[in-house]
């Protein structure tokens, strides 16, 4: 068994910045929209927004932020010959940024002369993903394990964070770790989210469901982030002890003598693919399984190891479901023995 210092991908704080090095290295350059704003594009095609405080870069991204925000059609956008997009596209720009939306807020996200995105009519604070990291810091203190899956992109990114909630389940002593995932937009298209979830300890790269547990969206820009992470994080570690009942619970549920029967009936009401529903009867044959714990480990270590997911990725996390379905429908029928759904 791993211990979580030994699991693969699980990152310590100054990793995960290193990843998301663009979006932290980012400054929010806000703007009062009038006749100051003029757009000048190159021979090569270049932007360039000039404005009250300088002027910037468009990348591709910001610039159709901008002209998505007029209603411009990108496909047409993406036909017009480059030596014509000065004649056929600024007026455009030119106008709505001048004159039709003067008086608004226009928020530039820029990395030096740079703009990685415009966000038209921001009202909401800027927060990088270090100030996210403090606030949950913050909360746990020194009690995170470290962080994985982590996805950083220069507009938005997301991780999970391990925390040493640790219990052990079953005559087999498996280990299992509260898990938090959050969300966060640097341009607010979408808001900061929770998510709280089960983290088992399979082998070194783990195995984890990260459903059902519940998840939290921060509505009010205006409330403190340390404030509402807080009170999320305790939510979420409440819906974590449950889960872990629940999982006990699993392991009381016997299924020595209807092992065959019990299976189809969770595949099968779950519309498990056909072959992914093949690797696990195999896997059950090979493994065995005594109780509905096991069946759930069988669930949650495929969806997490299986060559399947290689030519359909987009498959994976079907198992997670079934596995995170199974913990809050376990109540066997005395006749058939089928899982209730």
């Amino acid at each position: 068994m791993s211990t979580l210092t030994e699991l693969k991908g699980v990152m310590t704080r100054a990793e995960v910045l290193n990843i998301v090095a663009e979006s932290e290295a980012s400054t929010a350059l806000d703007l009062q929209l009038d006749g100051t704003v003029n757009f000048i594009i190159d021979a090569e095609g270049k932007t360039t927004i000039r404005h009250s405080k300088g002027k910037n870069t468009l990348t591709s991204a910001a610039l159709g932020n901008l002209l998505t925000h007029i209603g411009f059609p990108k496909p047409y956008l993406k036909k017009i010959p480059v030596d014509q997009v000065d004649s056929l596209v600024i007026p455009h720009l030119q106008y709505w940024y001048q004159t039709a939306l003067a008086g608004n807020k226009l928020r530039l996200l820029t990395i030096g002369d740079n703009a990685i995105s415009a966000i038209p009519m921001a009202n909401f604070k800027h927060i990088k993903i270090s100030e996210i990291m403090d606030a949950t810091e913050g909360v746990l203190g020194k009690s995170i394990a470290g962080y994985h899956k982590v996805c950083g992109e220069p507009t938005a990114f997301k991780f999970s964070v391990l925390t040493p909630e640790q219990v052990s389940i079953g005559p087999k002593d498996d280990l299992y770790n509260a898990g938090i995932r959050i969300e966060h937009s640097v341009t607010g298209v979408t808001a900061t989210r929770v998510s709280p979830y089960v983290f088992r300890q399979f082998c070194s790269n783990g195995a984890t469901t990260e459903h059902q547990l519940g998840s939290w969206k921060r509505r009010d820009d205006k409330e403190d982030l340390s404030a509402w992470l807080q009170s999320t994080i305790i939510e979420s570690r409440k819906l974590f002890n449950q889960e872990v009942i629940n999982l006990k619970g699993l392991a009381g549920h016997k299924i020595d003598s209807n092992t065959s029967e019990i299976l189809d009936s969770v595949l099968n009401q779950s519309h498990v693919p056909t072959d992914l529903a093949t690797e696990v009867r195999n896997t059950m044959i090979d493994e065995g399984a005594e109780n509905l714990l096991d069946l759930y480990n069988i669930f949650t270590s495929i969806d997490t190891h299986s060559s399947l997911f290689e030519d359909k990725p987009n498959s994976r996390g079907i198992l997670d479901k079934v596995a995170a379905k199974l913990v809050h429908h376990s109540e066997l029928c005395p006749v058939c023995h089928k899982n209730i759904d």
